[in-house]
């Protein structure tokens, strides 16, 4: 098949039916999609930094046939609404109101939190305050254990921040999706276009002039490098997990022993072979199985 081609698969799952629903949290609008039956055990799934609910529009139908699927838009992002600043606290209060509203709370099982990389932080916070409320937490390709020369972000994220730039309106949406680039760039070839071109067109909206990103860009002013976190999943009440890619740019071939050592051996760490940062996007299916190959696993033993 040409790899610009878009599959049948891709099609299908981004046209499975979905509901597109807000809930208030704080006097600021907070947008989700949610896939399959409301009574299923819930995945909530937390984008990257900047990321929207519609980065996981391929993959949730895929999951939707076991789980009640919700991708969140944080507030500063997608369809959300804006805040004046952002914490994580109210990062937290958020996920926690869409669990609710989306009826993961009422399901016989309770919800597992499913975070990437910046969200994978913001979900394992979430969980250090709510952890006696959920199933699980997965961390996709998110903990940082050491700084590593390759981690572009360490010296971004450990000097002063910049002040955030207003928004570069585009002509049209052809014009800004072109313009798209994933962030931090993959330090391998990802292919799959049709799935970066389709998160791209999510990613805009339309304003005076034209169209311009739909990302608050204040809202990263809330972003770290987490190094606080990459030993708490142990002492988490709810089940935990660490899920890394193979070609990231924080983590070396030492993770998954050095996770496991860190978590006292108590939380699964393991690498899906041959990904980017961006497994959900370079390798869908194999995302889906480690999702759910954990998740389903810790449901059967109650």
């Amino acid at each position: 098949m040409d790899p610009t081609e878009t599959p049948e698969w891709f099609t299908r799952a981004i046209t499975a039916p979905r509901e597109s629903r807000f809930v208030e949290v704080a006097s600021c609008a907070i947008h989700y999609l949610r896939w399959g039956d409301p009574a299923r055990p819930g995945l909530l799934l937390i984008p990257p930094s900047g990321g929207h609910a519609h980065w996981f529009a391929h993959v949730a139908p895929l999951l939707a046939d076991q789980f009640n699927v919700v991708a969140i838009d944080l507030a500063g992002c997608g369809d959300s609404g804006r805040r004046a600043s952002y914490t994580q606290e109210s990062m937290s209060a958020e996920i926690m109101a869409v669990c609710t509203d989306a009826g993961m709370f009422a399901a016989t099982v309770p919800p597992t939190l499913i975070g990437h990389s910046a969200g994978a932080q913001i979900a394992v916070r979430a969980a250090c305050a709510h952890d006696a409320a959920l199933l699980g937490i997965i961390a996709v390709d998110g903990l940082r254990y050491a700084e590593l020369e390759k981690d572009q972000a360490v010296k971004i994220l450990s000097g002063p921040r910049p002040a955030p730039r207003p928004a570069r309106v585009y002509a049209s949406l052809d014009e800004a999706a072109a313009r798209f680039r994933l962030t931090p760039a993959p330090l391998i070839p990802i292919g799959n276009s049709y799935i970066v071109d389709y998160i791209a067109r999510n990613s805009f909206r339309k304003v005076d002039g034209g169209w311009a990103a739909k990302y608050d860009m204040v809202q990263a002013s809330s972003i770290t490098l987490g190094f606080e976190l990459k030993d708490v999943l142990k002492d988490l009440k709810c089940r935990a997990a660490a899920i890394y890619a193979e070609h990231t740019h924080l983590a070396d071939e030492t993770v998954a022993d050095s996770m496991t050592a860190l978590n006292h051996g108590r939380v699964p760490v393991f690498v899906i072979p041959g990904t980017s940062h961006y497994p959900a996007i370079d390798s869908p299916f194999a995302y889906v199985a480690a999702i759910k190959g954990v998740t389903l696993t810790w449901v059967a033993s109650g």
